[in-house]
Parts: structure tokens; sequence; C-alpha cells
């Protein structure tokens, strides 16, 4: 079996039924893009799965037992091509694309389309993205491209503005608290706090709590009020961090602070969340520098997408944190 998920959720099922209602005039690309953990990859491979099977069922379900289904569930589709990055690195290389122009150039063995399924597709590096763009502008016949992003941006334009965009949008709080406290052996009493952690992402929020990230997230919430208060070495704190994963470190961070801007620029008001209720006193804190700080968050998890030092980027970033917070 492929052993990749192909789940719809119930948030997801109107952008399938939209793409589904005719398969024969699919666009040549398609960008599905939104927020992380909300199902964009399971519906890239779901599609792919009806799409090279021979007796697709309403509902989007695939048969299960014609030749393209087994091969599908083998791992080995002729027409199929997943493209990620390869095992132990962060990028998608120019080489992985560029072998993409022979695949497609031949025709379907069994299925309507060649299909391509290049996940995340912001993690390609520039030569790559520029070289699938010569795939985008000039389309082999039969050809079908889905990209799967949950940072869209980091795309070249002109790669954006040759894909139909797909939109995936966060579901209601009730839905995904429901969803959450429907799966077997999730704790409902934190679903909340996950979903929190997760900026509203019921699979993202599924994987924090497998990852133990509760424990984490206290740790790391302590360093940096210790921080703030001027009782702990962000540089120590930073090695720790690292420890932790400097990516999911900063994903926290970001929530956390903005949760300091909300009440900062609500007065009297607690942030939704309760990870992100840091015992800092955000009436002293200046909102402008806060604004800064969360950009230079942001900047920083977008390079740690490629070769960086991981310390030295923890390091200048809490180094910043302890400047912004003791400047009252």
């Amino acid at each position: 079996m492929t052993g990749r998920d192909a789940r719809l959720f119930s948030w997801t099922i109107g952008a399938a039924q939209r793409l589904m209602r005719d398969t024969q005039r699919l666009p040549h690309a398609l960008l599905l893009a939104g927020p992380r953990g909300l199902g964009k990859a399971a519906l890239a491979t779901r599609l792919t799965q009806v799409l090279t099977c021979v007796r697709p069922q309403d509902g989007m379900v695939a048969c299960g037992t014609c030749q393209g289904c087994l091969l599908f569930g083998a791992g080995n589709h002729p027409d199929i091509r997943w493209i990620e990055p390869p095992e132990d690195k962060k990028v998608i290389a120019i080489d992985q694309i560029r072998a993409l122009g022979e695949f497609l150039q031949l025709r379907p063995h069994t299925a309507r389309y060649k299909i391509v399924v290049i996940s995340p597709a912001d993690a390609m590096n520039i030569q790559a993205a520029n070289s699938l763009l010569k795939l985008l502008e000039e389309p082999p016949a039969d050809s079908l491209l889905l990209l799967v992003s949950s940072d869209p941006a980091r795309l070249p334009a002109t790669v954006r503005s040759r894909c139909q965009r797909v939109e995936f949008m966060i579901p209601a709080r009730a839905e995904a608290l429901s969803w959450l406290r429907a799966v077997e052996g999730f704790p409902a009493d934190q679903a909340e706090l996950l979903l929190d952690l997760a900026g509203g992402a019921p699979l993202r929020a599924l994987t924090l709590q497998q990852e133990g990230f509760l424990a984490v997230q206290s740790e790391l919430r302590a360093d940096v009020e210790a921080i703030a208060a001027g009782k702990a070495d962000p540089v120590a704190c930073a090695a720790r961090w690292k420890s932790r994963g400097a990516q999911r470190c900063l994903e926290w961070l970001e929530t956390a602070v903005m949760g300091l801007v909300r009440a900062r620029m609500a007065p009297g008001t607690l942030a939704t969340s309760a990870a992100a209720q840091l015992q800092v006193a955000e009436k002293g804190l200046d909102l402008k520098k806060l604004f800064r700080f969360l950009d230079t968050v942001s900047g920083r998890r977008q390079i740690l997408a490629g070769t960086v030092d991981e310390l030295l980027l923890l390091e200048d970033v809490l180094i910043r944190w302890s400047r912004v917070a003791r400047q009252k």
C-alpha cells in the first residue's frame, strides 16, 4: 500500500465535490493552498486515487478492485509521480522536477491523466520552481499537476498564476472540536488548548497531541517568561529549543506573542488560548515593537526552510525577545 492518507474530512468535502464535478475538464494544474493541518495532501491523494480508478463510485470513492486501484494500492501506478523532499532534506531540487518532463510526455497507461503530486510545493528551491514553470507554460496533453502548499506565498507568482487555486479554510471551532473529541484515544479535556496551539487546524492539533507537545509548550512558556523577567539566558534557552525542533518552537512563539498583541490591542481581555497567555505585563509592552518582533519570528521561520544554523537563528530570536520584553 502507498501508506498515504487519503481521508476526506467534513471541512474538505466541499472542495472535493467541486473538483469531481467534471473530471474530464480539470485544469492542467491545481494549487491546494491553506494552513497546515487541514488535509490538503490527503485530498490530493484521494483525488489521485479516484482519477486512476476505472470504476469510481459516487462520493469520491475508488472501487478498490480494478487494475488502477491495485496499482495505486501497491504504490507503483505508472501514471502517478509523487514529488517530495528527499529523506533528511528540506528542499525539492531541480533534478526532481526536470525528471517530470519525460514522464509527462508519455501517454497515460491506464488512467485518464498522468498525475504529478508535489507536496509541499513551497519546498521547491528557486531552480526547481523555474523548471516547473516551463511545464506549466506548455502543459503536456492529459497531464494534471497537483501542488500542495501551506505557504503559497513562497512560490513564485508566475507559478501561482498558472494554477487554479483551491483554498482550504480553518473549519468552525465547534466542528473542529467535535472531530477531535471523536478521535479514539484523544484526550477530550485537552482539545481546546491543542486546537488553539494548532491555530484552529484539527489535524495539526492531533499531531501536537501525539508528539506530546503540551509538555513542551509549558517549557517554552517558562523560558519566554524567564527571559522577559531577566532570569534566564536567551543563549542557554536557544540550545534547549533547538533540541525541541526549531520550527515548531518558533510556531509556538509566534502564536504566543500574537496573544500578547491581541491583549495589548484590547486592554482587559485575555488571549483566547491559554497557551498564549504569557505571564508578561502586556500593558507595558510597546505594540510597535511586538509587531516588529512578530515579523522577525515569521521571517526566521521562512529561513528555516533552507540550510541554516538553527542554534544561531534561535539565539538571535530569543535575544531580540529579551530586548523587546525588558524595554517596557
